[in-house]
């Protein structure tokens, strides 16, 4: 049963990245960006609303840490290797979004 409630609790959270990903492609479109730039817009765009949500879920973590029993070893290095997973997630991301990134602001700012 729980793994269930898992797997809907996955989907909610799937479905609110592809929205703010979508919300960040609309902004960015309604601007004018070209056509030529899709490839890296869809690139940015997903990459910038999954490191958004890494960072939500790395504040979590940090405060389920503070929360913890102190004397509870396995609870701590748990929330230790959650925190390195969404930190590894958060540096994936943060690296291959900084050319699309930057290709793209330098559009704007040749306009």
């Amino acid at each position: 049963m729980s793994e269930e409630i898992n797997t809907h609790g996955n989907l909610e959270v799937a479905r609110l990245r592809a929205e703010k990903a979508h919300q960040i492609l609309v902004k960015l479109k309604q601007s004018h960006l070209p056509e030529n730039y899709d490839l890296q817009l869809s690139k940015f765009c997903t990459s910038l609303s999954d490191i958004l949500f890494a960072h939500q879920n790395l504040n979590s973590l940090i405060d389920s840490f503070f929360q913890a029993d102190s004397k509870d070893c396995y609870e701590i290095g748990d929330l230790i290797t959650d925190m390195i997973v969404e930190l590894d997630h958060l540096n994936w991301h943060t690296n291959h979004v900084l050319s699309d990134a930057k290709d793209i602001a330098q559009h704007f700012y040749a306009k």
